[in-house]
């Protein structure tokens, strides 16, 4: 199965949306949600080719308030499908707005290089920093299929047998994802 990567940014206002709308997959203790969830405060910044950066930084305050916020703390990083991103000097972490603003300043539209890649750097997300212990920040995997109830044509052992089906599955799902 083939795996296909999203933005940040989309990635996050998908589940944003779909997570109070979603059915309940198994009994909860928690009452069920009254509201949906508000938009996420994620500011995402797309930087064309001969742009005016600083243009498109003065609409993203007019744009995304919360970037205003007195006191607020930020994190500002490319979101260009880049793995990495830390070790390679592409997060500004716990940043005041005008911190996170020169910081995606000095990079917007400029030629950057991670490992044996190089490219130019035109989509950012700036976002709420939300200190948090090392070793407590997870990535989803979000893997779709499609359920065919008859499929054309089967090997002799189908269906294979429970166990032996989740652990190739998860197996397949960890491979895909990592």
């Amino acid at each position: 199965m083939a795996a296909k990567s999203i933005f940040e940014a989309d990635g996050k206002a998908i589940l944003n949306y779909h997570l109070t709308r979603a059915p309940v997959i198994k009994p909860t203790p928690l009452p069920p949600s009254a509201t949906h969830n508000p938009p996420a405060r994620l500011a995402a910044l797309s930087f064309p080719e001969h742009a005016d950066v600083a243009g498109i930084l003065d609409q993203a305050e007019a744009a995304y308030p919360f970037l205003l916020a007195k006191d607020a703390r930020f994190v500002a990083k490319p979101d260009q499908l880049i793995k990495r991103r830390g070790k390679s000097g592409l997060l500004a972490l716990n940043k005041t707005w005008p911190e996170a603003r020169d910081w995606i300043a000095a990079r917007a539209g400029k030629t950057q290089q991670v490992e044996h890649v190089q490219g130019v750097l035109r989509q950012f997300l700036v976002e709420p920093f939300v200190p948090h212990p090392e070793g407590t920040e997870y990535y989803i995997c979000i893997n779709s299929g499609r359920d065919v109830s008859s499929p054309p044509s089967l090997p002799q052992s189908y269906p294979p047998s429970p166990t032996k089906f989740a652990v190739s599955s998860a197996k397949r799902l960890f491979d895909e994802c990592s």
